[in-house]
């Protein structure tokens, strides 16, 4: 009887005992087969579990957008932080003051105070409200405490040697631990002192040190470390910096997700010039902030240019120069570093001698305008800042004056300067200095005349960390005007003049 019962659930049809296929509530009924028909609420592919699906997508859109808009946040206040000046990292705010701390309780020996006994009179009895010093309870607990202070004075006579013997001991061990103190704050300021007056001396080392913890300090934000390093060259007085910035991914790519038409879950990108624009507004804050530090951090001015090339690693290249400055002192001080608005950091980034990828998520490298190196910087090394600093200051102590610069390049420069009457003529001299090519010809020469009679200078000097070939020194013989300097003989003027070594 089941089992014929029963048939509808095999699917056999057959109309035995309790029930066949039309029976409601089993299998293959109308009730199931509503549901696989899609129509009964409550069944797979019903109503109800269409909408619970597609509210489950919509939650998952939800959760997705609040990940991506505390990543947002996260930027906007990363902005707003390296905006603010970094903490002073300078000499003064390194010293230590020393302040002494007070005895320990245990090194003071002092009999028991009755103050520290005696009861409070102002707490009446509940009896006697106006008359506490007379009631009953009051005089109970002023001779319980009479008699603890007696007790105490007892045990403290007792003991009066001994406690005052380590009392003793105890402020021996203060007075030495303070002596201590005073001495290691005293030595850590004298340290101080020396690594100033190295700094003030130029020397690489000491001035690497504190402009190395001036931008550590700069470069810690919450949830972001800007690694940094440091070369410092004494020629030019220059800091070239290492620095290690965010990559691209710091931008969230998506603000919000939503429902896909297809019931996926999709991201509504930003667009790609919105992206671009804000890393290249944190780029800036995080350059501008670390041009900062090191200008707060230089207090005995030993600074006449900053070389800063900025590195951050992409999944396409790996690490790659996003972003290289060549600036010097009167650039640095021509505006402020930190502007209120990132939009505005971006265009002080930029009326800096600057140059910023554009395209960091190609990404599209820049090329460096100077590499730090120990020992003494080769010519190559020079940034053309730096190497234009240096041919003026030198050549400005030979005794040309009024340097009017004409044109500045990666490979030298070309400038219009007075001489001073005495080591040179008192006449306007086109001063032109390359380090590019290796080896100047003759051809190069007769153009450096051709410029010195179009500025209808009196005299032209030509100096190269090269060398002259021949056929070049025939044609400067012969035009007695142009002054030759080579290689060998501008490192010894600057060797002599400037007091430092150029490599190469």
């Amino acid at each position: 009887m089941v089992a014929g019962g029963r048939d509808g659930w095999n699917g056999s049809g057959g109309g035995g005992g309790g029930g066949g296929a039309g029976q409601e509530g089993w299998p293959g009924g109308p009730r199931t087969r509503a549901a696989a028909g899609g129509d009964q609420e409550g069944w797979p592919g019903g109503p109800r579990t269409r909408a619970a699906a597609g509210g489950g997508r919509a939650y998952l859109a939800k959760q997705y957008t609040e990940v991506a808009e505390d990543a947002e946040q996260r930027l906007e206040e990363l902005l707003a932080l390296a905006a603010e000046p970094s903490p002073a990292v300078d000499f003064d705010a390194l010293r230590r003051p020393y302040e002494p701390r007070p005895l320990p309780a245990d090194a003071v020996v002092e009999p028991p105070r009755w103050t520290d006994y005696a009861p409070d009179p102002g707490q009446a009895a509940a009896g006697a409200p106006g008359r506490p010093l007379l009631s009953g309870p009051y005089q109970q607990e002023l001779a319980a405490a009479r008699l603890r202070h007696q007790r105490a004075l007892r045990e403290y006579r007792v003991q009066e040697k001994e406690l005052r013997l380590r009392a003793e001991e105890a402020r021996l061990t203060h007075e030495q631990e303070e002596q201590q103190r005073a001495r290691n704050v005293r030595e850590y300021n004298e340290r101080l002192e020396g690594y100033r007056l190295a700094y003030q001396e130029g020397r690489p080392a000491a001035v690497e040190s504190v402009l190395e913890r001036a931008l550590a300090a700069a470069g810690r934000l919450p949830g972001l470390e800007v690694p940094a390093r440091v070369s410092y060259r004494e020629l030019t007085r220059t800091a070239v910096v290492d620095l290690v910035l965010p990559g691209p991914t710091v931008v969230p790519s998506a603000l919000r997700f939503q429902v896909a038409p297809d019931g996926g879950v999709d991201a509504v990108e930003r667009p790609r010039a919105e992206t671009l624009a804000r890393y290249h507004q944190l780029l800036a804050r995080l350059v501008l902030r670390a041009l900062d530090a090191l200008l707060a951090a230089d207090t005995e001015s030993r600074l006449d240019g900053i070389v800063l090339n900025g590195r951050a690693v992409t999944a396409e290249a790996g690490e790659s120069c996003l972003v290289s400055v060549d600036a010097r002192r009167a650039d640095l001080f021509a505006g402020t570093l930190l502007p209120a608005g990132s939009a505005e950091a971006v265009e002080r980034l930029c009326a800096l001698p600057s140059v910023l990828s554009d395209d960091p998520f190609g990404p599209t490298p820049v090329t460096p305008f100077a590499i730090g190196r120990s020992g003494p910087p080769a010519p190559e090394d020079l940034s053309p800042g730096e190497f234009t600093a240096m041919i003026t200051e030198l050549f400005e102590l030979l005794g040309l004056d009024d340097w009017d610069l004409r044109l500045q390049g990666r490979d030298g420069l070309l400038a219009v300067a007075q001489g001073d009457g005495r080591e040179f003529a008192d006449a306007p001299h086109v001063v032109f200095a390359a380090r590019r090519p290796s080896t100047v010809r003759a051809d190069a020469v007769r153009d450096v005349a051709e410029v010195v009679a179009d500025e209808q200078a009196d005299c032209g000097i030509w100096a190269t960390t090269g060398s002259f070939d021949v056929d070049a020194v025939v044609a400067a013989a012969s035009l007695p005007q142009l002054r030759l300097i080579d290689g060998g003989e501008l490192r010894s003027l600057v060797r002599a003049h400037l007091g430092a070594e150029l490599g190469g």
